[in-house]
């Protein structure tokens, strides 16, 4: 571990446990639609780590079928972002090479992906980043972009399940098998295996429900909120999910919640009222855009919620 990951990681797990009065306060991250026409990744990763945030998640599209069947859930045209995304996985990757920002996606879609090369994708950048992946994960609302994958569209909440167990194998069993429905394993042998343990945290990405809820207790390690301003409707929704994750027999200390969250006005109200209920990671949302807009707003933000910028050695 470089010791700018490691003075990082002290100063999020310092912002994430207390503030100053005591009081649990939200780590605070960036969410970034980036593409091959907007800011360069790296050089927002780096611009962010200096300001203070603790940590960059990245969403995924394999690719956007033209015959745009399902429609977007925003409503609308599809923005012209969603075709020119980075490949998350990779662009994670150097954002772990040139800082020691904590990297994740949010949300990742494993139902797109071979979960044997996937699995192994994972713990390799797991392991080579000193254990610094977070794996939001979705089942995905483009049907059209699941069905090129091979799968039928109703079937998706099913395989998407499957493909976690059997990557959770790979991760955790020196000699992993998996014998599902729609995808299975011979016993086999793989290294490496991700620096965390048992593996990278999973927190699924998904609506309010009990189905979802009793899927993240079953499997998952937390809830990414379906929205990106969700403020006014968690103190609802959380009690819900940690019933279903006292009824798995799950340590409610052991949950993680990661909202994703738009700029607004009193951003740092925000911020300090989720971490207030027990949301470990506010990831705010910035554009798709280039540095003369971004960088305001990172600025903005990290005033907003008094983030410590990054001490130069």
């Amino acid at each position: 571990m470089t010791s700018s990951t490691r003075a990082h990681r002290d100063r999020s797990t310092s912002r994430s446990q207390h503030s100053g009065g005591g009081t649990s306060v939200a780590a605070v991250g960036l969410h970034y639609g980036g593409t091959d026409r907007s800011m360069p990744l790296v050089d927002l990763a780096q611009a962010a780590e200096q300001r203070g945030f603790d940590s960059l998640f990245l969403p995924e599209h394999s690719h956007i079928p033209s015959a745009g069947l399902t429609p977007f859930p925003g409503g609308g045209e599809v923005p012209e972002r969603y075709f020119r995304l980075w490949d998350p996985l990779v662009g994670l990757a150097y954002v772990a090479a040139h800082t020691g920002l904590v990297i994740g996606t949010c949300v990742a879609l494993p139902g797109g992906h071979d979960p044997i090369s996937y699995a192994k994708a994972i713990a390799t950048l797991d392991s080579m980043s000193g254990g610094r992946f977070v794996m939001g994960v979705g089942f995905g609302w483009n049907n059209e972009e699941f069905e090129d994958h091979g799968f039928d569209a109703p079937s998706k909440y099913s395989v998407v399940t499957e493909k976690i167990a059997l990557m959770r194998q790979l991760w955790t069993e020196d000699e992993a098998s998996f014998d599902g429905e729609h995808v299975r394993l011979s016993p086999s042998r793989v290294w490496p295996k991700p620096a965390q343990g048992p593996h990278p945290p999973i927190l699924l990405g998904a609506r309010a429900s009990r189905i979802n809820f009793r899927r993240i207790a079953e499997w998952g390690d937390g809830w990414i909120p379906m929205g990106n301003d969700t403020v006014e409707t968690l103190a609802d929704q959380l009690p819900q999910l940690h019933a279903a994750w006292g009824d798995a027999g799950r340590d409610r200390a052991d949950l993680q919640v990661t909202v994703l969250q738009k700029m607004r006005p009193g951003i740092g109200d925000v911020v300090e009222k989720l971490g207030e209920m027990g949301v470990q990671r506010v990831l705010i949302d910035i554009p798709t855009a280039d540095e003369s807009t971004i960088l305001p707003l990172l600025d903005e933000v990290a005033a907003a919620t008094r983030l410590q910028p990054l001490q130069s050695h």
